[in-house]
């Protein structure tokens, strides 16, 4: 099967007037001056040779495929974890949705970090989507879209079922004429860690079917046992929740909060149903472990440069266990 890029046409839809809509959402500071469409046009187009998609163009082949994307995270514009993501996935011929969560966009910024993402992958020969994980506002979402990231989460799994459905809504109607999709939460996946008792609720079919009849999402994110965070090991994955799930869905499933679970149960969760598989916490974990190994042990002649490239070699290698557990191994070549 062939599958095609965004489209040049899609790209080139007006986002004039998208700001006065968000002024009647409520509790919103004032809403982004976008009186330069030329910008967004010009970034979106301007890829080079890199294959970019939005997510849904690829999660829809996966699901279809049985394999899961997995959705990696630069750490807000990290050349290092960037590159190293961007090596794993062209080494071994997996489609990539490559990540940058909002507050960790604070240090560099939504441009940089979409013109790095785009310089790495410049001759990348694999499918691709950058993404914005947990989008806070529309605001936010506007400003990533600006970037050149073609796929936005909006998170508001924290409200009542009615207002994240109308938020969602608001969010479709912002970018889906411009080609780009988008992600929602039900569920509230929290963020906690190994020092805390605190773990995320598991959600309801009852509750994601409320959320789906009043809202066509692209992608959904459901609560299934696992917690934003740093954790050594994360069990109690319901399984059975993500296949029943599954199937009352047309939106492909995302996995949130992977810190500590095992690479065999990540590959179940993906057998099971779930098509865009999210790390974070780890990957930078795992950085900033090897960065300070790598001090004390390599010959870097005091040059950071050195250690900066020994550490996303190390990374690299994660990240390769993590692109086999989920299946997406070889299957860039669905794509072509």
């Amino acid at each position: 099967m062939r599958y095609r890029a965004i489209s040049h046409s899609a790209r080139q839809r007006p986002i004039e007037n998208r700001e006065s809509k968000i002024e009647n959402y409520p509790s919103l500071p004032s809403p982004l001056t976008l009186t330069n469409n030329h910008h967004i046009h010009t970034t979106l187009t301007n890829h080079h040779t890199m294959n970019l998609y939005n997510a849904k163009q690829l999660c829809d082949v996966a699901a279809a495929k049985g394999f899961a994307i997995p959705a990696l995270n630069n750490n807000g514009g990290s050349y290092d974890i960037g590159r190293a993501i961007i090596e794993a996935c062209e080494e071994l011929q997996s489609p990539l949705i490559i990540q940058c969560y909002e507050p960790n966009l604070e240090y560099r910024g939504f441009d940089y970090a979409g013109k790095l993402i785009r310089w790495l992958a410049a001759d990348s020969t694999i499918p691709m989507a950058i993404a914005l994980d947990h989008g806070s506002s529309p605001q936010t979402v506007l400003r990533a879209v600006r970037a050149g990231f073609t796929h936005v989460m909006i998170d508001y799994a924290h409200k009542p079922i009615a207002e994240n459905i109308a938020g969602t809504k608001l969010v479709l109607d912002l970018v889906r004429p411009l080609g780009i999709s988008v992600e929602a939460e039900i569920g509230h996946i929290i963020k906690s860690s190994d020092a805390s008792d605190k773990r995320a609720p598991v959600v309801s079919v009852e509750e994601v079917k409320e959320f789906l009849a009043g809202v066509d999402v692209d992608l959904l994110a459901v609560a299934v046992g696992s917690t934003h965070g740093i954790f050594k090991e994360q069990h109690g994955i319901r399984f059975d929740l993500i296949s029943q799930l599954k199937q009352i869905s047309k939106a492909p499933l995302v996995q949130h909060g992977t810190c500590g679970i095992s690479l065999e149960d990540i590959a179940r969760i993906a057998k099971a149903g779930m098509t865009k598989i999210n790390f974070g916490e780890g990957l930078r974990m795992n950085y900033i472990n090897y960065y300070n190994e790598l001090t004390q042990t390599l010959n870097h002649e005091w040059h950071t440069w050195r250690i900066d490239r020994a550490a996303k070699d190390k990374l690299k290698e994660d990240l390769k266990a993590i692109i086999r557990a989920c299946g997406s191994e070889g299957r860039a070549a669905d794509f072509r």
